[in-house]
């Protein structure tokens, strides 16, 4: 283990973890950088939560969607 890295047991229901191994076979990746992914990217909108002025734009071909934070 990397020198600063913590250990942390994490129990998923088996729906969520199948949705997220499916993903991981999806990305020829692992279900652990994943989740890694997925930590970055709670960690960055827990810190827009902090702006009252900050959205998310959620972009899917033509369609745009703003996510309001609050």
């Amino acid at each position: 283990m990397a020198t600063g890295a913590k250990r942390y047991n994490l129990v998923l229901p088996q729906e969520l973890f199948d949705e997220v191994q499916r993903i991981a076979a999806e990305r020829h990746s692992t279900v652990v950088e994943v989740l890694r992914q997925f930590i970055r990217l709670g960690l960055l909108v827990a810190q827009a939560e902090q702006d009252p002025h900050a959205a998310f734009i959620y972009r899917q071909g033509d369609t745009e969607r703003t996510i309001m934070l609050v």
